[in-house]
């Protein structure tokens, strides 16, 4: 009989506290950091971009106020960089000088995603963390390059100056991605709710990290998004006796 107690109480809460479905669209921003550049010859500034994503979830409660939940989503991450580097030095009327390129690069790359994560509810507010797989559907980036160097593509002291740009769109990431999520939700119905959502990689995107036996380039993003939640589906509560 004591053996039987436990599988009772799982099944009545499988009855009471029924599932979530339903769907959710966010925006925000999202910024990849990027460390293969030189510090001695190089400054390095990235920048936050415009980033979204959108899909459906579900959550199956395993307690009257905790319950596990997963997400599928198409989740759209872009970064900007820019570089600084010091091309050649020379020296006018004494005075030493440098000549400098500068590169901006931008990012961008689309993902499935799948989080899974625990949530607990605290009266209004709803807060989950949990880990995130991404397959990478698209990728692509571009580099404009400014470079002090006249028409016919010498280095110019005059200030004149030639802007090249290269475009990719076969971006040089792995084909997934896996890291942590944690969020915030406040309740503002059984169906509607808005959510605040904050993402970290623990992977590398970048492929072959070490190629060519030099030191580790390692590219990662952050995701911080705001938006909306939409239940098909409301848990029922189970009432306390």
């Amino acid at each position: 009989m004591k053996k039987l107690l436990p599988l009772f109480l799982l099944f009545n809460i499988a009855i009471i506290a029924q599932p979530s479905f339903g769907v959710k669209i966010n925006g925000g921003v999202s910024r990849i950091s990027d460390n293969g550049y030189n510090p001695v010859f190089n400054t390095q500034e990235t920048y936050f971009m415009p980033s979204g994503q959108v899909g459906i979830f579900y959550n199956q409660p395993v307690r009257a106020h905790e319950f596990f939940g997963v997400e599928l989503l198409y989740n759209q991450i872009q970064g900007k960089e820019k570089q600084v580097d010091t091309l050649e030095w020379y020296g006018v009327y004494g005075n030493t000088r440098g000549l400098a390129s500068t590169s901006t690069i931008t990012r961008n790359i689309s993902y499935l995603s799948l989080p899974v994560y625990y949530g607990v509810t605290i009266k209004k507010f709803t807060i989950k963390v949990g880990l995130q797989i991404s397959v990478t559907l698209t990728r692509s980036g571009k580099t404009v390059v400014e470079s002090p160097a006249d028409s016919m593509g010498y280095f110019s002291i005059s200030g004149a100056t030639t802007t090249t740009t290269y475009k990719t769109n076969k971006l040089y990431v792995k084909d997934g991605a896996f890291g942590q999520t944690a969020s915030i939700t406040y309740n503002l119905s059984p169906k509607f709710a808005i959510e605040a959502n904050y993402y970290y990689e623990l992977s590398n995107l970048y492929r072959n990290a070490k190629l060519n036996g030099n030191s580790e380039t390692v590219w990662k993003f952050q995701q911080i998004t705001l938006g909306l939640r939409y239940a098909f589906l409301t848990l029922k509560k189970k009432e306390a006796k």
